[in-house]
């Protein structure tokens, strides 16, 4: 149930071409099932949202799309977190090597979503 709530918020990010905040993503979900079964601060957000969000991740990139997951975003950079680029190097089978690189690859999953490239 909670993954489906999960995939349910970021696909309507992916409509709406934009990014959200792990925090937020917890508090729509929260909001969207009627109760608090999502940590909105701390250590526990991320541990929790993780599961959900690699799960995601993976179900994306086995049916060929991009990681929807890539639409959350830390609000201390506006980008994902270092679990989303390590996930991601092991979906792919790639290394992210600097900082750059992975700007690089996560603008590029955002683009793909939001259908700027294909």
């Amino acid at each position: 149930m909670i993954e489906k709530i999960v995939l349910e918020v970021l696909k309507e990010c992916v409509s709406d071409k934009k990014t959200i905040y792990y925090s937020d993503l917890a508090k729509s979900v929260n909001q969207k099932a009627g109760k608090k079964i999502i940590p909105e601060k701390g250590t526990a957000l991320g541990t929790v949202l993780s599961k959900y969000l690699h799960s995601l991740c993976k179900q994306s990139v086995n049916q060929g799309k991009p990681m929807i997951g890539s639409v959350v975003v830390s609000k201390k950079n506006n980008m994902p977190s270092e679990g989303y680029f390590k996930y991601a190097e092991h979906l792919y089978g790639i290394q992210l090597k600097s900082e750059r690189e992975k700007e690089i690859f996560w603008e590029n999953e955002l683009k793909k979503l939001f259908g700027e490239i294909s």
